[in-house]
């Protein structure tokens, strides 16, 4: 048997807390002293404690805990209240992270100026976004070299513990633009984030900035057809006596990650002018 004292010191309850729980039936000494008071626990005990712990980590609140211990219940049917719990935590974990998702997508369309009506191709400005990148200068159409860069951020931003938003970006260096005739790509590819870190030869950090004239336009369906969008656009810039100004990008609303069928992909382009 243990004094009050000694069974806080193994418990991990403060004597506070035994002198509550006592009071409120959920743990009550074993034996007390009828001539100096003295509280005695004794080590069979601790599983109670532990039950204790368990129910109220769950969520439990102590007048809940105190019915369930009233009832005697079984060791297999705490287990089975304590699985039911972290089914109904995991559930609200996911759907915690699917709204956090939502949210920081929300984020990024607000810094992007929302997405532009499907098929029209509209003016924005475009707010400026904090990204992890690499850039380099690859054979168009080079997916595995693409891959590869895409792997070189994603593992920089899972090293450096930093948070993604969506959507994902590439970013096009070509001083004449034609998606048809280009022979290489000069490509920037980029993961929106959260917050900054320190970069380094093959990996930057930093922000995109704001632009104010931006042309967009939302490209539905596979990369396959894309050029024809591509076309369209640089027709329209070249009609409305505008000059392209900086990289164009792209940014993918909806990809292999979020669907098999490449027609259901969604693309926005984005060409800055001048």
């Amino acid at each position: 048997m243990f004094k009050i004292g000694e069974f806080s010191n193994i418990s991990g309850l403060s004597i506070n807390t035994l002198h509550h729980y006592n009071e409120i039936g959920i743990l009550k000494p074993e034996q007390v002293d009828r001539f100096t008071g003295y509280r005695y626990y004794s080590a069979l005990q601790l599983v109670t404690v532990n039950k204790i712990m368990a129910l109220k980590d769950a969520g439990f609140s102590l007048n809940e805990i105190s019915k369930i211990l009233y009832s005697l219940p079984s060791t297999n049917n705490i287990i089975l209240m304590l699985e039911d719990k972290a089914e109904t935590l995991e559930q609200a974990l996911k759907n915690e992270f699917e709204r956090l998702n939502r949210l920081r997508t929300n984020i990024f369309l607000i810094k992007n100026g929302g997405v532009p009506i499907m098929n029209e191709i509209t003016i924005k400005r475009v707010e400026p976004i904090l990204i992890v990148s690499t850039r380099k200068n690859i054979k168009k159409g080079d997916l595995e070299e693409d891959r590869k860069m895409w792997s070189a951020v994603n593992g920089f931003i899972d090293k450096a513990e930093i948070k993604r938003t969506f959507p994902c970006i590439t970013l096009y260096y070509n001083s004449t633009w034609n998606w048809e005739t280009a022979k290489s790509w000069d490509i920037e590819v980029a993961e929106p984030v959260t917050k900054c870190a320190a970069g380094n030869d093959i990996i930057k950090v930093y922000e995109l900035p704001a632009v104010d004239k931006m042309a967009c336009v939302v490209h539905h369906g596979s990369f396959n057809t894309i050029g024809e969008t591509y076309k369209a656009i640089s027709q329209w810039i070249e009609k409305n006596n505008y000059m392209i100004n900086g990289p164009v990008r792209e940014i993918y609303h909806k990809g292999e990650w979020a669907t098999s069928n490449p027609e259901e992909y969604i693309t926005e382009l984005q060409f800055p002018l001048a």
